[in-house]
């Protein structure tokens, strides 16, 4: 398994086993919940895309997210 510990300027920090690791990535993406969340949206004056169980929790399906995240990237 891997442990997640914290993201910071080096990157994300994770222990796989015994060793920790710094991951050198400069973009993370949390997947957490279940419950759409919206309020962060509220207000914005960027555009903006709502995938996942963000856009829709009652149908929450990871293969379907990922389809949606892996298309909307290449549409921007």
């Amino acid at each position: 398994g891997c442990d997640y510990s914290h993201i910071d300027d080096q990157g994300l920090h994770i222990t796989v086993g015994d060793d920790p690791q710094v991951l050198p990535v400069d973009t993370v993406v949390v997947c957490a919940g279940q419950d759409p969340l919206r309020d962060l949206v509220e207000g914005l004056t960027v555009p903006y895309h709502l995938i996942g169980g963000a856009d829709v929790a009652s149908e929450l399906d990871a293969k379907a997210a990922i389809n949606q995240g892996t298309r909307l990237a290449a549409a921007i």
